[in-house]
């Protein structure tokens, strides 16, 4: 993919407050969870997406924008003959550092999403799986779908599980008890972060504060994909999701947040998509 100037920038951006929070990501209770699970001989996924992705045993599976690849080798686990992809060289160490004392066959690639299939060749996987905080990160969703239909066998599946776009567009302010629009639904230029801190448990300042996210609402993605040549058979969307989205959420599981009172079960959190190409 041929990037602009201002694309280029973000990218780069991105990449750096990715790098430096990789330390902070793998000692976090969450990913420690994951890892343990791993080390215990199971997986970090959910039942109800290994349902959407079906028996991978032998299967072919690339993980586009794995971070430090625990699903990715959950898969493996599962019996898929798995690759991950991510930007990240820190995140992948980490991946790797994992697999080897797993004594997993997982490969992991280190490349910007849009050159998945230039450096994993078209027409080789039988799924393309794309787990939640991935979208956001890219500029050009069209060009991303073509990338996946690359990189599928004919009849090959897409399974998406992603933060809902209207959960990006909603804020709760600072102070308050309540959610409000404060960034645009529909797409736009990126919008400019600048924070210090993370997603997971940590108490580190860093240094890498601004990033560079897009706004991809549902109809985008579908359009993208279908325009791409795929087949969509399956979208649902849950009010829960795997982080605390909004200071206010409470814990209904041990990966699961929701709304507190009224707003319980009404706003959309989290979507999930499977699609397969021609």
């Amino acid at each position: 993919m041929k990037w602009t100037g201002s694309q280029s920038e973000a990218y780069e951006l991105n990449r750096a407050m990715w790098d430096e929070r990789v330390p902070a990501h793998w000692a976090s209770k969450m990913y420690s969870r994951h890892a343990d699970d791993l080390r215990a001989g199971g997986h970090c996924l959910s039942d109800n997406l290994i349902e959407r992705v079906g028996d991978v045993a032998g299967k072919t599976l690339v993980h586009l924008q794995c971070h430090m690849g625990m699903e990715t080798l959950s898969w493996s686990r599962l019996g898929a003959k798995a690759v991950g992809v991510d930007f990240s060289g820190p995140a992948l160490e980490r991946a790797v550092h994992l697999r080897d004392e797993l004594n997993l066959d997982t490969r992991f690639i280190q490349a910007n999403v849009y050159d998945a299939a230039k450096e994993l060749g078209t027409g080789g996987f039988d799924v393309v799986f794309v787990s939640v905080g991935s979208l956001c990160w890219l500029p050009d969703v069209p060009r991303w779908a073509g990338v996946v239909n690359e990189l599928l066998k004919p009849g090959g599946r897409l399974v998406i599980n992603e933060v809902h776009p209207v959960c990006d567009m909603l804020g709760q302010p600072e102070g308050q008890n309540h959610l409000e629009p404060m960034y645009p639904y529909f797409p736009e230029e990126g919008r400019i972060f600048d924070g210090d801190g993370t997603y997971v448990d940590s108490d580190i300042k860093f240094k890498a504060t601004r990033s560079v996210e897009w706004s991809h609402p549902l109809g985008e993605v579908v359009t993208a994909l279908i325009n791409a040549g795929m087949v969509i058979h399956w979208l649902s969307e849950t009010a829960d999701c795997c982080w605390p989205a909004y200071p206010m959420m409470e814990q209904a599981g041990p990966e699961s947040w929701e709304l507190p009172g009224a707003m319980r079960g009404k706003v959309p959190m989290t979507y999930s998509l499977v699609a397969h190409n021609r």
